[in-house]
């Protein structure tokens, strides 16, 4: 998508499917990309992992996540927190609350932070446990790796 003074309304932008909820894509570019996403209500989140290729952020606009980042403790999110998870730093996330959470998602560079959100949103199932060897493939794939 190019961008020169890109306007997205409500129900605009593109989306793809991460765990049975839509992504919907507010911009991209070579650069960044941002989406908006709902994280379910005991959504238990991906494994630890880290990205070589792109730096990740996430900024909660209501509801709650627990987040970890580095070998930190998991940490409570409410709305209003933003987290950045640069190259190499081990993350994870999930709503372990009753409630649904919504997030604005920030990739940088744009291009390889959407293909990677594409491929494991993929395989992640709406409920349950996803295929372990489809999800590593993914992290392989991304140049990004699964951790303890």
């Amino acid at each position: 998508m190019s961008v020169h003074g890109l306007v997205v309304r409500p129900g605009e932008g593109r989306t793809f499917a991460y765990a049975g909820q839509p992504m919907r894509v507010l911009a991209e570019t070579q650069g960044f990309a941002v989406v908006e996403m709902t994280v379910p209500p005991r959504f238990a989140g991906p494994l630890p992992h880290r990205h070589h290729g792109f730096d990740e952020g996430i900024h909660v606009l209501s509801g709650m996540l627990l987040l970890t980042y580095g070998t930190d403790d998991p940490v409570e999110a409410p709305a209003g927190s933003f987290c950045l998870a640069p190259r190499g730093v081990r993350h994870t996330f999930a709503n372990p609350t009753d409630e649904p959470a919504q997030v604005l998602g920030l990739w940088s560079p744009g291009p390889a932070g959407l293909a990677f959100m594409a491929d494991v949103g993929a395989v992640i199932p709406p409920g349950g446990a996803p295929d372990p060897a489809a999800v590593a493939a993914v992290y392989a794939a991304h140049d990004s790796d699964l951790l303890p």
